[in-house]
């Protein structure tokens, strides 16, 4: 920290002049009185000096102290600009150095947390980067792969893996950057009513192949009374993700249950399928990006349920899982 020379500075040397000036003008009245009534010269002589001295002393000392409390200041920014700033409550007396104190303190915790942001963003999107080009890099090898074994009598079929393969590329740079947007807080902050039961069944609609395919059996019980104030289209798409992964993990004949529930604090929506029990290794991990769990599927690449859990959040809710004795259950809460 630079040391300043606090007596050579403007506002130091105004506070002097006007403690001279002043000192002057007393012992000009002082003299005068003396002239005009010599007997109280002894006495006025003393009150001149002692209040020459108690003027020095006042001002020197508010001197010092201004210089040490500035000092504090400066030192509070430095700290600042280090990372290491802190509070110190025996600065708190009220006064203005105090008022400065505390808005230096605030502005210090507020850099603070934009640093500590910028680098969970900047490590988060290093780590995008990596996990992207890695999930990227097995479907364009089999891209390259077909294309090496393309010949005129199996063209046509290679051309149809090769439309299939396109399709879920799209569809996996779609859900990369949704879960960029999730990482880093830029999902759309636009809300409006709507009712559960609609926004469920739109998110099952492109499910609905997959559940008569596997002869499955939706029992649905949410009420069309039943509304959150969402943002829409980004809670579908958590929906679809969960209902999806329902789907996948559900045998055969078997049952996905969706039950919608209202309470004055909370709308909760429970997702409940027959499948196999998630592990208990598996359950810290769940809402991990890119994380695939014991039992998951052969396309399933580990960012579906973490794109869910980020774009819950986002709209003031909370998803979890849960092995219950009905089966599998993923549950979003969304508060009031």
């Amino acid at each position: 920290m630079v040391k300043h020379d606090y007596w050579a500075m403007p506002e130091t040397k105004s506070v002097l002049r006007l403690t001279v000036w002043l000192i002057v003008i007393l012992w000009a009245a002082l003299l005068t009185v003396m002239v005009l009534v010599p007997v109280t010269r002894l006495w006025l002589v003393v009150i001149g000096l002692g209040s020459t001295l108690a003027s020095s002393w006042v001002v020197l000392r508010w001197a010092v102290k201004f210089s040490q409390r500035f000092d504090l200041a400066l030192r509070q920014l430095d700290l600042t600009k280090a990372g290491a700033s802190n509070y110190a409550i025996d600065r708190n007396d009220e006064g203005l150095f105090s008022d400065l104190n505390n808005r230096l303190y605030q502005y210090a915790r507020q850099m603070q947390a934009e640093r500590t942001a910028v680098k969970r963003d900047r490590d988060q999107l290093s780590v995008a980067i990596t996990d992207i080009a890695h999930q990227l890099r097995t479907p364009l090898a089999a891209n390259n792969n077909l294309l090496e074994m393309m010949t005129a009598a199996n063209w046509e079929v290679t051309r149809q893996e090769l439309l299939a393969q396109h399709t879920r590329q799209a569809e996996l740079v779609e859900q990369l950057i949704l879960l960029a947007k999730v990482d880093t807080h830029t999902l759309s902050q636009t809300r409006q009513d709507v009712s559960v039961a609609a926004l469920g069944k739109e998110a099952l609609k492109p499910l609905l192949r997959m559940v008569a395919d596997n002869q499955l059996t939706i029992d649905w019980q949410v009420s069309p009374d039943l509304m959150l104030h969402v943002n829409p289209a980004l809670v579908k798409e958590a929906l679809v993700n969960v209902l999806k992964n329902a789907v996948e993990h559900t045998a055969f004949g078997g049952q996905i249950q969706i039950i919608g529930i209202a309470d004055p604090i909370r709308v909760r929506l429970k997702i409940i399928n027959t499948g196999s029990p998630i592990a208990e290794a598996d359950m810290p991990h769940l809402f991990e990006r890119f994380f695939r769990g014991q039992y998951a599927t052969a396309n399933n690449v580990g960012i579906g349920l973490a794109i869910a859990a980020g774009i819950t959040r986002e709209n003031d809710g909370r998803l979890s899982a849960e092995n219950t004795a009905e089966g599998v259950q993923f549950t979003f809460e969304f508060f009031r």
